[in-house]
């Protein structure tokens, strides 16, 4: 353990010198938590009709049914809930992008800076390298997530009625956010490492990233078409899957990153 904290606390030494990286990390982040609220604020403005839009009106339906008392809100104030909804499975892009950021950037840019090598000469255990690396990676990124979306929710409390934030702050949501968001993180680091013990370009290894928020983004087209509602029990579901998944890629990480072929293969 005493290995594992000094790779980690060696990994946030570095990236505190890297503030083009944490600013990487921190832009997603501010968008996500701004943007809803300027769609909430401005569309009512420039267009009173917006908020009627037909996939409006459809997941409108869905959010009825699946819960009644819905039915009888001001539809503006379902309107937030619906927007609200959708940028908190957004927020999941946060822990992916920064734990596949810090990620490659460890083991790939280290390689190209020329201080990996020395690292791996060293008789820490691979596993224990691994374990570092991982968490300055996983740690980071789930934290921003959390606060982020702590800053969500004040925003929603000051800008928006209690009703809104009671159906936004629900299951699901504190699911996605604390459940799925420190598994996808963790998922997303696997990926890295793997990518990372083949790949000589950062840029080339953060592209497995597109395999993570592909199928995010593709959630948050058909919930903002009103083609489905995203339940709670799917959440947990994907919530188990994602934990069996994140078992297997970090034990075929570890299996990939072999320090003597990383030391013979890169030039």
């Amino acid at each position: 353990m005493s290995a594992v904290l000094v790779i980690l606390q060696k990994e946030w030494a570095d990236l505190r010198r890297h503030r083009l990286l944490m600013l990487s990390m921190m832009a997603p982040a501010v968008v996500f938590l701004l943007l809803p609220f300027a769609l909430v604020i401005l569309v009512p403005l420039l267009d009173p009709s917006g908020w009627n839009d037909r996939n409006v009106q459809r997941m409108a339906e869905l959010l009825g049914r699946a819960e009644p008392d819905l039915r009888r809100m001001d539809p503006l104030l379902v309107f937030h809930i619906y927007i609200f909804r959708q940028f908190t499975l957004m927020f999941l892009l946060i822990p992916i992008l920064g734990a596949l950021s810090i990620a490659t950037y460890s083991i790939v840019g280290e390689k190209q800076n020329r201080t990996l090598e020395p690292l791996l000469a060293t008789p820490i255990r691979t596993t224990e390298l691994l374990w570092g690396k991982s968490l300055a990676a996983a740690l980071p990124a789930t934290l921003l997530t959390w606060i982020t979306f702590g800053f969500y929710v004040l925003l929603m409390r000051v800008l928006s009625p209690a009703e809104v934030l009671a159906h936004v702050v629900n299951p699901v949501g504190l699911s996605l956010i604390f459940l799925i968001g420190p598994l996808v993180a963790i998922l997303s680091l696997g990926l890295g490492v793997i990518v990372s013990s083949r790949a000589k370009d950062p840029r080339t290894a953060q592209q497995i990233g597109v395999l993570l928020i592909l199928p995010i983004m593709a959630l948050f087209i058909m919930q903002m078409r009103g083609f489905f509602l995203l339940r709670a029990r799917w959440v947990w579901l994907g919530a188990a899957v994602l934990l069996a998944l994140d078992v297997i890629i970090l034990k075929i990480g570890a299996r990939l990153f072999q320090r003597e072929t990383i030391l013979t293969r890169w030039t």
